[in-house]
């Protein structure tokens, strides 16, 4: 069975079997976003509900004033991670500025009794409505007979709190083992290739400059990827940083030379995952010693991989 996308407008309205449904923006769906995805899955096959998901199209912070947010993932990366799970429905609510003004009655009236959700599940630090004045207190006192809450505690690995802002925090420090290691998942890049100063094509190692939008940039680097294209998938190395040795661009870009490619692929959306960190970015003399120095990370890498 297909998961159902309803994109939701405060006047939205569906006929829906009754539901157990997980909230919040889920950026990375991470260990802790799975503990609620599993107490989701764990009432919903007990009570014989649907499992569903609630997130916004947008980060919360991005309209209260984080315009440069920053993401760990898309959401067609969400889509799929809930289709493989099994999830029938995912709400996805378009938020704005109005919306982030309804009181915290409004916020569920609108949102959550209308589509027939009839068990919320929610971590225990969400907070909604205007100022943030509903949070798992005013959850836990609205009970009643066909809506219940359940609150999920803090996860914690190794004594540290598992969140998204903490995996960013990682990936911008080069510490990636660690950011997959609590995503479950490699970090993955999504986005078009796009036209670059093609240096690498004149050295030998032609790239595939990607267009990493909104997402988190890694620090800067070369690394060990998976570059996915047309449903196949290829090795390769990233670069990611202002290749100080030309000394050409101010903007952090992100380079892919794929292993045994040769196709004409601009203008094509890929896919990128990170799975190891080889060395940091650094200038080099010359051309020369760069080429050498790219051969040396590419015999690294193919042999990591082997």
């Amino acid at each position: 069975m297909v998961m159902k996308v309803f994109y939701l407008k405060p006047d939205s309205s569906y006929s829906l079997e009754p539901s157990v449904c997980a909230i919040g923006y889920f950026d990375g769906v991470h260990l802790g976003h799975q503990q609620l995805l599993k107490r989701v899955e764990k009432i919903a096959h007990a009570k014989n509900m649907k499992k569903a998901l609630m997130t916004f199209s947008c980060h919360p912070k991005e309209i209260l004033g984080k315009k440069d947010f920053k993401y760990l993932m898309s959401l067609q990366s969400k889509i799929a991670i809930l289709e493989k799970r099994g999830f029938d429905y995912f709400f996805i609510i378009e938020f704005n500025q109005d919306i982030s003004q309804y009181s915290p009655t409004s916020f569920l009236e609108c949102y959550l009794y209308k589509n027939n959700i009839e068990h919320l599940v929610c971590g225990f630090d969400f907070h909604f409505g205007k100022n943030g004045q509903g949070d798992t207190r005013f959850l836990k006192n609205i009970q009643k007979e066909n809506f219940s809450v359940d609150i999920i505690e803090e996860y914690d690995v190794d004594g540290v709190k598992v969140s998204s802002s903490f995996i960013r925090n990682k990936l911008e420090e080069g510490q990636l083992e660690q950011a997959n290691q609590l995503l479950s998942r490699p970090y993955r890049i999504s986005g078009k290739v796009i036209y670059g100063l093609q240096n690498g094509r004149k050295i030998g190692f032609p790239t595939a400059n990607v267009d990493a939008g909104h997402y988190v940039i890694l620090k800067k680097g070369v690394y060990g990827v998976y570059f996915y294209h047309d449903g196949k998938c290829y090795l390769g190395m990233a670069n990611v940083g202002l290749n100080p040795t030309v000394g050409e661009i101010t903007k952090i870009s992100l380079e892919v030379n794929v292993f045994d490619f040769d196709e004409d692929i601009y203008g094509k959306e890929v896919d990128v995952d990170f799975m190891f960190r080889v060395r940091d970015e650094r200038k080099f003399a010359s051309l020369d010693d760069l080429k050498q120095q790219l051969k040396r990370d590419e015999r690294f890498i193919r042999h990591y991989f082997d």
